[in-house]
């Protein structure tokens, strides 16, 4: 680039910080890679990207400010404020911004950074799964599916997390049930899933193995383990039953370098407790999915909600 104090403006200059060059380059820090379609774990999804300029043509103010204005909604998406680059206005110079391109920079860099959320919302329903066999486990599958693969992309990569809630009903009234129903709905609670990162919503119990680095992006498509907790409640026998959660994806379904349309939450409880007449398991699992959006100050809504099941 050229793009220096004193220098002339080149249409090269604008193209590489609308888009990466002449022609799209993802690999290149630029706008239109992080703001529209982009490619992996790079795009909001927004339509009102930059225009390139052919070469023969001169930079108007009118695009800067326009460029300007997307970095400006990118930035405040990302960590709430924007880039203190003031946009030129027609019929003045058009003088060298010493930081726009460290500003685009920050911009591609921090792309999956995101300042605010929008409003969780529970999906109606939810999915009961009745156990009632001692000493054996029970796996429960919740998969959600975006429309596209694109919306699934746009969805974490603006910031978007799903969530599993859970809980039990101790249909039996005893003991045992009690303490399940404790390591489900309090210990457990919710597992939350980001772009390339998981987290557990309860407290309590004991965590025997955690990976809190996995999420959308590197679930992989077979189960991947991301916690193991058990009860550690010290009533009876119960301290040694636990609850696994993995997490894991369909595989690439579009053409823009997605890891799937679907992101499935496997539940497995292992009931290890020696058991008597008055420990039977009588449990009803309760699963619920809540989505909470990117926010929609900065971006438009492209990702649409899942289907759950």
């Amino acid at each position: 680039m050229t793009y220096s104090q004193g220098g002339l403006i080149q249409a090269t200059d604008y193209n590489t910080f609308a888009q990466g060059g002449s022609s799209v380059n993802h690999a290149v820090a630029n706008i239109n890679t992080v703001w529209g379609v982009g490619s992996g774990d790079k795009g909001y999804g927004q339509s009102s990207t930059l225009s390139t300029v052919a070469a023969t043509n001169t930079v108007t103010a009118t695009q800067w400010s326009t460029m300007i204005a997307r970095l400006n909604s990118i930035l405040t998406h990302q960590s709430g404020s924007g880039s203190g680059v003031t946009a030129p206005t027609a019929g003045n110079t058009i003088t060298f911004l010493s930081t726009l391109s460290g500003k685009i920079t920050d911009g591609f860099n921090n792309r999956l950074n995101f300042a605010s959320n929008g409003t969780d919302a529970t999906a109606t329903g939810s999915v009961n799964t009745s156990w009632t066999t001692n000493g054996t486990a029970l796996t429960v599958t919740r998969t959600a599916t975006f429309g596209s693969a694109d919306q699934a992309r746009y969805f974490f990569n603006a910031g978007g997390k799903l969530i599993v809630n859970f809980g039990g009903t101790n249909n039996a009234g005893n003991s045992k049930g009690n303490d399940w129903v404790d390591l489900l709905g309090t210990k457990l609670d919710t597992i939350i899933v980001g772009a390339y990162t998981n987290s557990r919503g309860g407290s309590g119990g004991s965590v025997t193995s955690s990976n809190t680095a996995l999420g959308y992006w590197n679930a992989g498509t077979s189960n991947n383990k991301i916690l193991e907790l058990t009860s550690n409640s010290g009533t009876a026998d119960y301290g040694s039953n636990k609850v696994e959660v993995f997490i894991k994806t369909n595989g690439v379904q579009g053409s823009n370098g997605d890891v799937g349309t679907q992101l499935s939450v496997i539940l497995t409880v292992t009931d290890v407790a020696a058991d008597s007449f008055d420990d039977a398991i009588n449990l009803t699992i309760n699963t619920t999915w809540t989505k909470r959006p990117p926010e929609t100050s900065n971006l438009t809504d492209v990702w649409g909600t899942p289907t759950y099941g």
